[in-house]
C-alpha cells in the first residue's frame, strides 16, 4: 500500500494514475533520472550495514528514493537478502520477478534486468509474477525496455513507468525506433518522420552529429505512442489498439496470445462494460477476457426461459439485434407464438446471445468484420459453447433459421432441427413462420418476455440467485423499470444494458449475498474511498451495480474498482455513490 501512488483509471491491466512526487507525474509515463535517487547495487558499498546507513540517510525527499538492491540476472535468485528499511517520503524497490522472497512495502516496484526480457514468455511471465505479488495500488516500472512499437503491449500487461533507455542507447548504434518497428539509420535514403531532429538528420547525413540528434528522434516518437495510448485508454479502446499494435513483429504477438491464456488475470482487471464498440477485427479478439465472461455467464448463470423450443438465428450489424431490419422482420413472422419460444442468436466471437441479454455488454455494442466466412477457429468456438448450451439448458426442438456457412457449421454437426434456410425476403420469412408454428404445437406458454429480461440480466449481474431475489412475489414491469406490487421500484434497465437497483431493489438483492462491500460505521457521501471498505465481494469489477452496507448506512451505486482492489488499495475511489440512507 501506498500513500504516493494512485490508480484513477482502468482499462483492462492498463492504468491511468498519479505517482505523487515533487512534480505530480501522470502514468503511465516515461521516468527521467531527475525523477529518483537511487542508492545503487548493494555490491558498491564496502558492507550491508553501510548500505542500509546510506539508505536511513534518505529523509523527506519528494523523489523516488530507490533503495540498496542485488543485482542478479532475470531467472537468478539474488545471493544476498536485505533487511527492510523504512523511509520517509516515496520507495521504490528493485524486485526479481521470479523470486519467492517476500516483499517489503514500497511505492514503486522496479523490474530487476527488465531491459533483457525480449523473449514473449520470459517478458509475459515476469510481469504477471511482479503483479501478482505486489499491492495493486503501487506503480510497477519496467527500466531499459521501452520502444515505441512495445510501448502499447507493455501498458496493456499492466506496467505504468517505463524509460528512454533502450532507445537512446540503440541511437547510437544507428537505429531508427517507430511505432511500426526499428530501422537501421543509414538504410533508410528517405526518413519516414518529419521531426525536427529527422529533418536536421536529412540535412546533414554525414553529421557526426547525427546520432545524438537520432536519439532525440527516438524519444520523441516514444513520447508521441505514449500520448496515443493515453488516449486510447480514456477512449477505452487500448485493447483494440493493441491487437493493432502487437503485428509490428511476431514476438509481441506472441506476447499477446500468451497473456490471452491468462484468463484469471485478465478477467480480474476487465470491466464490467465500456463506453466504446467492441471491435474484434483479429484472431485475438476471440480470446479477449470480455468474450470469455459473456460465456461463461450465459452457460452458468443464465437460465433459460422453460420453453419447449429454441429457435437459432444470425445476428445482425445493427445492435441490439432487434433495432435491426432483419430481426424487426423475425419477430414478425414468429409473432404469434413469441412466447412459446426461447430465441438464441449465433455470432462471432460472442458465440451465444439469448435474446434477453442482447442489450447487455459487449453483445450491445461489438462490431465484426462480416465476409460470410468463419475460420476453424470460431467454428470450434461456437460449437463448443452450443453443445455445453444444448446439453445444460434441456431437450428443445430446434428451429434453425440460418443460411450458409453458419447453417453448415451447426448442420454438420449434427445438430437435430428444422433448417428454414434462413433469409429475410417474404419466401424466407414464410419458411420461418411456418416451421415455427408446427414447433411450437403443445409448446407452454412463457411468461411475459419483459420479466423474462428483467430475470435473464438479474442472473447475468448478480448470479443465479439475483433474479430469484429481486423478483420475489408479486412484481410488474413498467417501460423499462420493474415494481413491486405496490408500485414501488425495485430496479431499472439502463442504456448500456445493466441494471440500477432501487433501496428496496438493494434490499433485496443483498438476500442473495453477493456484490456487496461492507463499510466501516460512517455515511459515505458521493464518492466511497477505498480506506473505507473494510470487505468486498471479489466478483466485484469496475462497473458492477454493488450494494454498500454498513453499521450506519445502506445503499448501492457502481464500482469504480474490482473488489478484490478495494480491499487491498489504501487509495482511490471503490465506487461512487448513486443513492444512500443513513441507518
Amino acid at each position: 500500500m501506498t500513500k504516493y501512488f494512485e490508480v484513477v483509471k482502468r482499462d483492462g491491466p492498463a492504468r491511468l494514475g498519479r505517482l505523487l512526487l515533487e512534480n505530480t507525474i501522470s502514468t503511465p509515463s516515461l521516468l527521467s533520472h531527475d525523477d529518483y535517487i537511487s542508492l545503487g547495487s548493494i555490491f558498491s558499498y564496502g558492507s550491508i550495514d553501510q548500505a542500509i546507513r546510506a539508505s536511513k540517510s534518505l529523509k523527506g525527499l519528494k523523489k523516488l528514493a530507490v533503495m540498496p538492491y542485488v543485482a542478479s540476472s532475470i531467472h537468478t535468485e539474488p545471493v544476498i537478502r536485505l533487511p527492510k528499511t523504512e523511509i520517509i517520503g516515496p520507495k521504490g524497490i528493485v524486485i526479481h520477478p521470479f523470486s519467492e522472497d517476500e516483499l517489503e512495502k514500497a511505492d514503486v516496484y522496479i523490474i530487476s534486468s527488465a531491459g533483457s526480457l525480449r523473449r514473449a514468455k520470459d517478458l509475459t511471465s515476469a510481469v504477471l509474477n511482479a503483479k501478482y505479488k505486489i499491492a495493486s495500488d503501487t506503480a510497477l516500472y519496467a527500466p531499459a525496455l521501452a520502444t515505441p512499437a512495445n510501448l502499447a503491449f507493455l501498458i496493456y500487461l499492466g506496467i505504468d513507468l517505463v524509460d528512454s533507455v533502450r532507445i537512446e542507447a540503440d541511437a547510437y548504434l544507428g537505429r531508427f525506433h517507430s511505432r511500426d518497428g526499428v530501422f537501421n539509420l543509414d538504410d533508410l535514403e528517405d526518413l519516414p518522420c518529419k521531426c525536427k531532429f529527422c529533418l536536421e538528420i536529412s540535412e546533414h547525413r554525414d553529421s557526426d552529429d547525427n546520432r545524438r540528434l537520432l536519439a532525440g528522434h527516438n524519444i520523441f516518437k516514444l513520447e508521441e505512442e505514449l500520448s496515443v495510448i493515453r488516449q486510447m485508454m480514456k477512449a477505452e479502446t487500448i485493447r483494440e489498439y493493441v491487437e493493432r499494435q502487437v503485428r509490428v513483429t511476431p514476438e509481441l504477438t506472441a506476447s499477446l496470445r500468451l497473456l490471452d491464456k491468462e484468463y484469471r488475470y485478465l478477467e480480474a482487471r476487465t470491466p464490467q462494460y465500456r463506453k466504446s464498440i467492441f471491435y474484434a477485427n483479429t484472431a485475438e479478439s476471440l480470446k479477449r477476457a470480455e468474450v470469455k465472461r459473456f460465456a461463461d455467464r450465459v452457460l452458468n448463470r443464465y437460465r433459460a426461459p422453460m420453453s419447449d423450443v429454441l429457435l437459432l438465428l444470425p445476428c445482425s450489424a445493427r445492435k441490439p439485434y432487434s433495432t435491426s431490419r432483419s430481426h424487426r422482420l423475425f419477430a414478425e413472422a414468429i409473432r404469434p407464438w413469441k412466447r412459446y419460444l426461447h430465441e438464441l442468436i449465433l455470432t462471432s466471437p460472442l458465440a451465444l446471445v439469448p435474446r434477453e441479454l442482447e442489450e447487455v455488454y459487449p453483445a450491445a455494442s461489438y462490431d465484426v468484420p462480416v465476409t460470410g466466412h468463419w475460420d476453424l477457429e470460431e467454428r470450434a468456438w461456437l460449437l463448443s459453447c452450443l453443445d455445453t448450451f444444448l446439453e445444460k439448458k434441456g431437450h428443445y426442438k430446434i428451429v434453425a433459421h440460418i443460411e450458409g456457412e453458419l447453417r453448415e457449421i451447426v448442420e454438420h454437426h449434427g445438430i437435430d432441427a428444422i433448417y428454414t434456410d434462413g433469409g429475410s425476403g417474404s419466401i424466407g420469412l414464410a419458411r420461418l413462420s411456418e416451421a415455427v408454428r408446427v414447433a411450437c404445437q403443445g409448446a407452454p406458454r412463457l411468461e411475459d418476455l419483459r420479466l423474462q429480461r428483467f430475470s435473464a440480466v438479474a442472473d447475468y449481474y448478480f448470479g443465479s440467485r439475483g433474479s430469484d431475489a429481486l423478483l420475489d412475489g408479486k412484481v410488474k414491469v413498467r417501460g423499462r423499470e420493474i415494481q413491486d406490487d405496490t408500485g414501488k421500484a425495485l430496479a431499472m434497465m439502463t442504456a448500456n444494458g445493466t441494471l440500477a437497483l432501487s433501496l428496496e431493489g438493494a434490499r433485496r438483492m443483498e438476500t442473495a449475498g453477493s456484490y456487496i462491500i461492507d463499510i466501516g460505521d460512517f455515511v459515505p457521501k458521493g464518492s466511497l474511498l477505498a480506506p473505507g471498505v473494510m470487505d468486498a465481494d471479489e466478483q466485484i469489477r469496475p462497473g458492477d451495480e454493488v450494494i454498500i452496507r454498513g453499521g450506519m448506512a445502506f445503499g448501492m451505486g457502481r464500482a469504480r474498482m474490482s473488489g478484490w482492489e478495494m480491499i487491498r488499495s489504501s487509495r482511490g475511489v471503490a465506487a461512487d455513490i448513486r443513492q444512500m440512507e443513513a441507518l
